[in-house]
């Protein structure tokens, strides 16, 4: 080949790499942007609520209503579950959470509801029995819906318990605390 047939051809390779190198960068942000406007935009409505005021503006819960077996304070219990799931479950990682780490966790609330010495409230009492059914529920299958709602539940019930502020709630549970009705908002 001749030395005026390189002098095109050379140019034009590093024409032709430059432009999939570019091709490939533009791809990549394009894959990137719908990445973060999908995380964004909360591919689990789990993820909206997940961050709430832990700061107290209504009545706690007195720790009475509920007393444990194990000795544990409920309101603690509720607790411990809701930071399991707020770290297993939110921020879209409820799709890829391991299941037999979750199995587990239901096996836990089962023993622990099991064992319950006394509910004072016929509400969270009735919420405890959809708590038991939905981990229930987990144990058998690998049921995603099971697993959001048994965080709902764990959600709703620390801020009500603890006081913090009603508005960041899912209105899943039928107890509402001392301060609220029972209706839906």
């Amino acid at each position: 080949m001749g030395w005026k047939k390189w002098l095109l051809i050379i140019p034009g390779m590093f024409i032709l790499f430059g432009g999939s190198v570019l091709l490939g960068w533009s791809i990549l942000q394009i894959s990137n942007q719908s990445d973060t406007v999908a995380a964004d935009a909360g591919s689990s409505v789990t993820q909206e609520k997940e961050e709430f005021s832990k700061e107290v503006i209504n009545t706690p819960v007195s720790e009475e209503i509920m007393v444990l077996d194990s000795g544990e304070k409920g309101h603690d219990f509720i607790s411990e579950v809701h930071a399991f799931y707020d770290e297993t479950l939110t921020w879209g990682r409820i799709d890829t959470a391991n299941y037999e780490e979750q199995k587990e966790k239901a096996e836990s609330i089962i023993e622990t509801l099991t064992h319950i010495k006394e509910v004072k409230n016929e509400e969270l009492n009735t919420d405890f029995k959809n708590i038991q059914t939905l981990a229930e529920t987990v144990v058998k299958s690998d049921d995603r819906e099971a697993m959001r709602k048994l965080h709902r539940y764990f959600h709703d019930l620390d801020i009500i318990l603890h006081g913090y502020n009603y508005d960041d709630t899912f209105q899943i549970t039928k107890f509402r605390g001392e301060n609220k009705t029972n209706s839906s908002e």
